[in-house]
């Protein structure tokens, strides 16, 4: 194996991963939550009242534990 792809300069096979099933997945992920983002008026959100959020929800968790 080694012999070969140090003589070849390439692997004696195909390496692929499936981009385009990753990427699909990701699209619909994003799609719904910004559907859902939109639902609950929230699409126009600054990243400072994201972020304000998001410190909201953890300190909302911390409380319960």
């Amino acid at each position: 194996f080694v012999r070969y792809v140090a003589r070849e300069g390439r692997l004696p096979f195909a390496v692929k991963r499936e981009r385009d099933e990753i990427k699909r997945k990701g699209l619909e992920a994003f799609n719904a939550l910004r559907a859902q983002a939109q639902e609950n008026g929230l699409q126009d959100m600054t990243l400072d009242e994201i972020n304000e959020e998001i410190a909201a929800a953890r300190r909302d968790m911390d409380a319960r534990k």
